[in-house]
């Protein structure tokens, strides 16, 4: 992470540095720091770029532990509590935390975690214009439209791409996809997959299903997690329920399914997920599979947002404009086209 420009570089701005940017912004600096190793990447170079390639030049919060403190400081205060790559990780002191707008980003359940500092709010796309950023990546706690779609506005303002890695509905919108489109910036959402998440560790089991041409009765899938996400869900899990049931949509046919997600804070920052599977194979005989998944939902993520926020730079620099339909279809949950 370098404040300063350098010509091989995505530029990158968070709106939101909670645990999923928190996990993104100590492994690039673990990636940094480790030229030689590329586990757990995907594509350890994409559009031309590497993640060692990425800089964070913007950070918005609203957190009043977080709001003027340098990234390597904020990325530690509460309520975060991500899973730390072992080791001591350099992650640069150059980029302090600006106040952004709350709009619906802090409701009343979330600011018993989450005090808000008194700072008035910056001009987001003035930001976004000084630090030269390419790419906007929103990280905001699920549920939040309106401030979602502002800092999407401020991202078109400033000549940003945009990233949106939580279930509101934005790179859906047709409207939104042709404003982006007019400007040359990239749009990709909506809510992001883990690496090796639930959903598609779940859609992989209905697939295997689907081939080998047994009956699906029933399935099911619960989450269950200790961090401020799962705290959120308590009160604001239906753009995530929506997003989940399409992503599943078209492996259930006439099955029943249930996806639920349960707030348990000894749980601490992982994630169990319990995946349940009733289906019939030949002459009814029933089969039954039951599978556990334990992660830590943040790093998992930023597997994928390395990848997302390279492709969008790429594709800018190819003259691109608008979503990335096979992109937005492998990475996200709830993508525009499947």
């Amino acid at each position: 992470m370098n404040s300063a420009k350098r010509e091989k570089a995505v530029r990158l701005a968070i709106a939101g540095i909670g645990n999923c940017a928190s996990s993104l912004i100590e492994g690039i600096s673990y990636y940094r720091e480790h030229a030689e190793d590329e586990r757990g990447l995907l594509f350890p170079i994409l559009g031309g770029y590497s993640v060692r390639d990425i800089d964070i030049v913007a950070a918005f919060d609203i957190s009043r532990e977080k709001v003027g403190h340098p990234l390597s400081q904020a990325i530690l205060q509460p309520p975060n509590n991500f899973v730390r790559i072992p080791g001591e990780m350099k992650v640069d002191d150059r980029i302090v935390v600006q106040r952004g707008p709350t709009l619906d980003g802090n409701p009343p359940h979330l600011a018993l975690l989450v005090p808000e500092s008194s700072a008035p709010a910056v001009d987001v796309a003035a930001v976004l214009r000084a630090s030269h950023a390419d790419v906007m990546l929103n990280l905001l706690p699920t549920g939040s439209v309106e401030a979602t779609a502002y800092y999407a506005q401020c991202a078109l303002e400033a000549g940003c791409s945009f990233v949106n890695c939580i279930p509101t509905i934005v790179a859906q919108r047709p409207e939104i996809q042709e404003q982006f489109r007019q400007k040359k910036l990239i749009i990709l959402g909506d809510d992001i997959k883990s690496q090796l998440g639930t959903t598609i560790l779940h859609r992989t089991l209905l697939q295997m299903v689907q081939l080998r041409g047994a009956k699906l009765v029933k399935t099911s899938q619960v989450n269950i997690g200790g961090n401020t996400d799962f705290a959120n869900f308590v009160y604001r899990a239906e753009t995530k329920l929506v997003s989940k049931r399409k992503s599943m949509a078209g492996l259930l046919g006439e099955a029943a399914f249930h996806v639920g997600h349960h707030y348990d804070a000894t749980k601490g920052p992982l994630k169990n997920a319990f995946i349940d599977i009733d289906a019939s194979v030949f002459g009814g005989s029933a089969v039954k599979i039951s599978v556990k998944l334990e992660s830590d939902d943040k790093p998992n993520s930023a597997g994928s947002v390395v990848d997302l926020v390279r492709l969008a730079k790429a594709a800018v620099d190819a003259g691109r404009g608008g979503i990335i339909a096979e992109a937005c279809a492998f990475y996200m949950k709830s993508s525009p086209v499947e």
